[in-house]
């Protein structure tokens, strides 16, 4: 009897009995998320002697990506002594941002949550995300210090920038809090 009410509350639901132990198997496997709220970062990231010119939109779209990657909103990227067609190159730019990020509340701070997040590890390498190629080993090493550090994020880093491979130049984890979804 009893068989036959779970059964029709699953088969009404659409769900087996496997796909509903592996729903639960599935839930129980996952951290819980943290209530959190937007914190607002604004900081300058200065770029010193790099290897190679960066357009202004090459380095737009190299921040945006990271902090796309670590759960970042409401970016504003500003890019400041960079080559573009009509400059001449430049190994120092800046780069000034503002953005949102997680951040974890807890006791009684929690009533204030905008939303849950949970905690996640990242990883960037050349081509993860798509933006980042081998040649930027150098622009990582000072994202992972100038961003990444400068935010408190935990990170594991290694920079192999004269390895001959461009996908073994650099691998970089970061643990950061990203918006559950």
């Amino acid at each position: 009897m009893r068989r036959r009410r779970a059964c029709r509350w699953l088969c009404g639901t659409g769900l087996t009995l496997q796909a509903a132990a592996a729903l639960a198997a599935g839930n129980a496997a996952q951290p819980p998320a943290t209530a959190a709220q937007w914190m607002p970062h604004e900081l300058i990231v200065s770029l010193t002697d790099l290897p190679r010119a960066y357009s202004c939109d090459d380095l737009w779209y190299r921040f945006h990506d990271v902090l796309s990657a670590i759960g970042a909103r409401d970016m504003r990227i500003l890019t400041y002594d960079c080559s573009d067609a009509a400059a001449h190159a430049h190994g120092s730019p800046k780069v000034e941002l503002k953005f949102q990020l997680p951040g974890a509340l807890t006791g009684a701070d929690t009533r204030f949550a905008d939303l849950t997040a949970n905690d996640s590890t990242v990883h960037f390498a050349p081509g993860s995300p798509r933006s980042l190629n081998g040649d930027d080993c150098e622009l990582m090493k000072q994202m992972t210090d100038g961003l990444l550090g400068a935010l408190g994020l935990h990170t594991d880093a290694k920079f192999r920038c004269a390895a001959a491979a461009p996908a073994a130049r650099f691998a970089v984890t970061v643990r950061a809090l990203l918006p559950a979804s």
